[in-house]
């Protein structure tokens, strides 16, 4: 019984947002079909974020030897963990017909973004616990998707501006 509150912990605080997201788009929904792979594929980032961080480690212990915890903010989280994302959005979401105004950025960036903060979140909180669990619904979580806004805002504005380079 236990594992399941830890799970349904896990899940809602990214299930909360993506229905927050989603019930905002007051022009045209996006298709749930498209929805729900864009959240599948944020949850297949964490693979991305593995790969990347068996080939950047060597070269973070090389170069910051004493400062494995800027690594892995800046480095891993910081850049590869928002990289994968926004790959995923770029080349899957943003070349769909139905993104097709500048909000579907974010909601497909937010999708993304959940997909891959729901799975993360699980991990960290079968590891953790409860206590896990109410921390992460307040910061991880939520962070994941305010970058995801910031993110998917700027990919409608380059989409439908036309200046790609700048934004």
């Amino acid at each position: 019984m236990y594992a399941l509150l830890l799970f349904a912990m896990a899940i809602a605080p990214a299930l909360a947002i993506v229905l927050y997201i989603f019930f905002k788009d007051q022009h045209e929904k996006e298709p749930i079909h498209l929805l729900v792979k864009c959240f599948l594929l944020g949850a297949l980032v964490p693979v991305f974020v593995l790969l990347a961080d068996a080939v950047l480690k060597p070269l973070g212990e090389a170069y910051l030897p004493n400062n494995q915890a800027f690594y892995t903010a800046f480095v891993l989280a910081g850049l590869v963990e928002e990289l994968g994302k926004f790959l995923v959005v770029r080349y899957y979401a943003y070349r769909k017909p139905d993104f097709n105004e500048p909000y579907d950025g974010i909601i497909y960036s937010v999708m993304v973004s959940m997909g891959f903060a729901t799975l993360e979140n699980v991990l960290y909180v079968w590891q953790g616990g409860m206590q896990v669990a109410l921390l992460r619904m307040f910061t991880a979580v939520p962070a994941h998707a305010s970058f995801a806004i910031l993110m998917g805002y700027y990919l409608g504005l380059a989409k439908f501006r036309h200046v790609r380079g700048r934004l």
